[in-house]
């Protein structure tokens, strides 16, 4: 017997007995919910070492509860299967866009669900999981499970709208201007910071481009962004920028990658005395890797006009 607790949510009560024996039978221990919020509320009230769902059910269905278990901190290294009678592409898509380890058909006998319970728990045992023990005096109710729904909705649009605007940045222009211009504009209206720089990577030279609150803060900025870049390993800057010593504590400072190559660096820089929490720090990393994509493409227009002008 495994002793490991596993959780089936299943709204056909004959699919739930089916599988929930199916289980038990290789020695897992099955707690049974037949909706996605009182799924939701076992999941906070049992921590069970692995979470099995049916994908169509009424209220919140199985992506939405497979999506809010992965952004959930109390619940985000539980491993979740969505089992389903649908077997699309699409559908296939969708469920691991969701963050499902595994997305399995429905089939006679569950032979592959068995085999993805086994796989998913025996590399948790390789690589054991910290858990939050649930209080089980209070298990969380319908409209606290709603809530936490709405609040990862809410984020996740959030966060697509941010992606967006950083896709728009290039899609008048390639101008390294413009570009720093858009984008000191989209941060402004987000992040509340003293100094924000952006560094480019130009092959055998890097172009620093700055947004100072302080003008009076500008050289200690551009100091400080340059000391930032060389150490990680960004060619020096074309321009000439002022030695100090100054050091700005609590800055974002984010690489910019693509495709192996260090293509440039974020840094943004709070107010004195203020220090940026876990949500800035992720607008930045969304900001960066949208900013990647940019970059390249930047870097190969520029690129082509070099070799443009060196035809002539």
């Amino acid at each position: 017997m495994t002793g490991q607790r596993l959780l089936l949510i299943e709204d056909s009560p004959t699919q739930l007995l089916t599988i929930r024996r199916t289980l038990e039978g290789e020695g897992y221990s099955v707690v049974g919910a037949q909706t996605g919020a009182e799924g939701l509320a076992r999941a906070y009230n049992e921590q069970p070492d692995l979470i099995i769902s049916d994908v169509v059910m009424s209220g919140i269905n199985g992506y939405q509860l497979c999506r809010l278990v992965k952004h959930d901190p109390d619940l985000a290294s539980t491993p979740v299967i969505l089992l389903t009678k649908l077997d699309g592409s699409l559908d296939r898509f969708w469920g691991l866009k969701s963050g499902a380890d595994r997305y399995i058909p429905k089939e006679p006998g569950f032979s592959s669900l068995i085999k993805a319970v086994k796989e998913l728990l025996g590399e948790g045992a390789a690589r054991p999981r910290l858990r939050a023990l649930g209080d089980p005096s209070h298990a969380p109710t319908p409209e606290e499970i709603n809530s936490k729904l709405n609040q990862l909705l809410e984020r996740m649009l959030f966060e697509f709208t941010i992606v967006d605007e950083v896709r728009r940045i290039g899609e008048d222009i390639l101008d390294l201007d413009t570009i720093s211009d858009k984008l000191f504009a989209l941060l402004s209206s987000i992040l509340n910071y003293l100094a924000c720089g952006l560094v480019v990577n130009h092959w055998r030279y890097s172009t620093m481009m700055i947004d100072v609150s302080r003008p009076a803060q500008e050289a200690s900025v551009k100091a400080y962004v340059s000391r930032v870049a060389q150490q990680l390993g960004l060619p020096p800057l074309k321009e000439e920028v002022p030695k100090s010593a100054h050091l700005f504590e609590n800055a974002l400072t984010q690489p910019i990658d693509t495709a192996g190559h260090r293509a440039g660096l974020l840094v943004v820089i709070p107010w004195p005395n203020h220090k940026y929490n876990p949500g800035d720090q992720k607008v930045v990393r969304l900001v960066c890797e949208q900013l990647s994509t940019l970059l390249r493409l930047y870097l190969s227009h520029v690129r082509l006009e070099q070799q443009t002008v060196s035809s002539h």
